[in-house]
Parts: C-alpha cells; sequence; structure tokens
C-alpha cells in the first residue's frame, strides 16, 4: 500500500510539472506581444518588460471603465522592473487585459488570453488495480 501511495504521489508531480507550460508575453511602448495567446489550464503566463512603466490589469478597463468580466480579475502593481507580472492561469475561459498606465491602453496596449481546459487528462490505476481517469481519481490520490 505505502508503495502504491509513493507511485502515485510520484506520478502526480510528474504529471504536474509536465503539463504545465510557461508562457512569455513582451510589453513595451504601447504593446503586449504576443497580443493574443492561448493557453492551457495550469500554464504560467509571464509579461516581461521590455521598457518604460506598465502592468497588466485583468479587472477595469482603462479605456471604458468597464469590468472586463473575466473569469477571474486582477492587477498587477506598476513597475519599471524586468518582469511585469507572472500568473498561473487556473481558470478557463476568455480573458482581456489592458496596461491601466496613463493612456497605455487607449494607445493600443491591450491584450487577450484564452485558457482552454487542459486536455491532457489525467489518468491514474488505483491500487485495487482499477483503470481511473480525470475527478473521480483524486479520491485515490487522498
Amino acid at each position: 500500500m505505502k508503495k502504491t501511495l509513493f507511485f502515485l504521489t510520484v506520478f502526480m508531480f510528474t504529471i504536474t510539472f509536465t503539463y504545465s507550460n510557461t508562457h512569455y508575453v513582451n510589453s513595451g511602448n504601447f504593446y503586449y506581444s504576443p497580443s493574443n495567446l492561448t493557453i492551457n489550464v495550469g500554464d504560467t503566463v509571464t509579461w516581461i518588460n521590455d521598457g518604460g512603466f506598465h502592468n497588466v490589469n485583468f479587472d477595469v478597463s482603462a479605456v471604458t471603465g468597464q469590468s472586463y468580466n473575466n473569469p477571474e480579475a486582477f492587477v498587477s502593481t506598476p513597475t519599471l522592473g524586468a518582469t511585469l507580472y507572472t500568473h498561473v492561469f487556473t481558470i478557463p475561459g476568455n480573458y482581456t487585459y489592458d496596461c491601466s498606465v496613463g493612456s497605455h491602453a487607449s494607445n493600443g496596449m491591450t491584450g487577450s488570453l484564452t485558457v482552454t481546459g487542459n486536455s491532457n487528462t489525467t489518468s491514474l490505476i488505483s491500487a485495487c488495480g482499477d483503470f481511473v481517469s480525470g475527478p473521480s481519481a483524486w479520491p485515490y490520490v487522498l
């Protein structure tokens, strides 16, 4: 039983770190590049600052003042640093964002992300030898 639990723990750890990716978005003088990105649930996005004072705003449009109605909302602190922000996306859906510093958004510093459900379904073999897939696999890990 201990061997099986150990195997399952190592397997889950491996799956978690094998199937998540890190994506980079360059940010600079009125741009995010790429401005449109599709990722999987569990992936990380890091916004790199190519120069200037910027942030990433996933809450309220700096242009219209209306909520983006993203699956989750967050705003990073504006910075001159090399990394604007890093975020792990855990909720699927369509996201819109901008730079809320000054008139950056109205000058085109906007972007969008599509977070898709992770297509890498976790499958486990339980201690009893049954094939278990998806959310029902979790009771075997706990």
